[in-house]
């Protein structure tokens, strides 16, 4: 079955105009709270923005770079991820936030799949801008801005190819 949604699992350059029900993004989160992380720190935070919240929406979608902009409209809910610079029980740098958030997003990406609803993660935003749009504290961080929803079945936009096992995957040394 986890094969079945890795294998499904793709970044739509296109949505369909239908909208996400709040139970289905709400096991979306609760999915993404479930994701393991450094000392159970959980450093990842949610800003999500629906069509029907327009405010949150509009201020996640200005933070984006002009080429996401052409699509990203598209989508039903924009999410701004933002993560924790610091730990919470001592104040020093924690080092594995962002890659804790990106666990708790790649939860967050099967449960969708499972819901046959699709992300695209955008790196092309601007972090200064989502910082004074929701007044983010520095010692947070904005990572990604995702767009979330249906996939159009119109888009026939392919994914980049994938690298091979071979090219990623080492024994004895690093290679490149």
């Amino acid at each position: 079955m986890i094969d079945e949604l890795i294998e499904k699992r793709f970044s739509p350059y296109s949505f369909s105009d239908k909208e996400i029900a709040k139970e289905d993004l709400l096991k979306l989160f609760d999915a993404a709270r479930k994701s393991p992380s450094s000392y159970n720190e959980q450093p990842w935070r949610f800003i999500v923005g629906t069509k029907a919240n327009k405010e949150t929406y509009n201020k996640i979608y200005d933070t984006l770079v002009e080429g996401n902009k052409e699509w990203a409209d598209q989508a039903s809910v924009l999410i701004l991820t933002v993560a924790a610079n610091e730990f919470s029980k001592n104040g020093k740098k924690n080092h594995h936030s962002e890659y804790d958030l990106g666990q708790s997003v790649a939860f967050l990406t099967l449960q969708a799949t499972e819901l046959d609803i699709y992300l695209h993660q955008m790196a092309g935003f601007s972090r200064e801008k989502a910082k004074e749009n929701f007044n983010i504290p520095n010692y947070f961080t904005p990572i990604t801005v995702i767009a979330l929803g249906f996939k159009n079945d119109e888009d026939k936009k392919p994914e980049k190819s994938r690298k091979l096992i071979n090219e990623l995957v080492f024994e004895n040394s690093f290679r490149k």
